[in-house]
């Protein structure tokens, strides 16, 4: 089953279960991230990451540059530990993740929640690839692909017992829209995949195409 197909069974499966008025403010938060427009104001394809330190499951600060150990590197974004969207996901790339390491790319993955919270996320997903914190979404913000949750939201998440100020460590309520970049050795843009709507994600196996014709570039 390839993860678009994964996908699409959870939300069936999940807006099957909630009220509508709650399905409702659940798409409309996704219409109020459209209209903000992130996707065009966020970086893009050619534009510089900074080299910017994340937090590992030990609190140690590390720089982007000491995961760049092949030809490109993948920055995954996700919510968080809580977002079904995201666990299968990490579980997707995970499962390639050697044929990506073939194709001369590695990955990491980057959410706001705490050391100890991605460290449950990584665990529990059986992930190998570093799983990273941006407290404060400080990274988030420098790509330009974090966003607030409005009140609505806020009260459907505490509904949902999704309690974020203790899986962030502060009361921000910031979430990444879920994004992929993939860098070059220069820090440089080479790939960019950005979507608003959190229930559609890149399928692995075309970012793998991707990475191979791109190697040699």
């Amino acid at each position: 089953m390839t993860l678009k197909q994964q996908l699409t069974q959870i939300s069936d499966t999940g807006f099957e279960k909630i009220p509508k008025a709650i399905a409702r403010v659940l798409l409309d938060g996704i219409e109020e991230i459209k209209s903000s427009k992130l996707k065009q104001k966020g970086l893009k394809e050619g534009d510089i990451v900074p080299n910017l330190k994340l937090l590992d499951n030990n609190n140690n600060l590390r720089s982007l540059s000491e995961f760049m150990h092949h030809d490109f590197l993948i920055l995954n974004f996700y919510r968080g530990g809580w977002c079904p969207y995201c666990n299968l996901e990490l579980r997707a790339y995970q499962n390639l993740r050697q044929d990506f390491i073939s194709a001369g790319a590695d990955i990491i993955a980057i959410s706001p929640e705490n050391p100890e919270i991605a460290l449950e996320t990584s665990t529990k997903n059986s992930i190998s690839f570093p799983v990273l914190s941006d407290i404060n979404a400080t990274m988030m913000k420098a790509m330009g692909i974090a966003f607030t949750l409005n009140d609505a939201l806020k009260k459907e998440y505490v509904n949902f017992g999704i309690d974020l100020t203790t899986r962030h460590n502060n009361y921000n309520f910031e979430l990444p829209v879920p994004a992929i970049y993939v860098i070059n050795k220069d820090f440089e843009i080479v790939f960019r995949y950005f979507e608003e709507n959190h229930m559609t994600r890149l399928e692995p196996k075309e970012l793998i195409e991707f990475i191979k014709n791109n190697r040699n570039k």
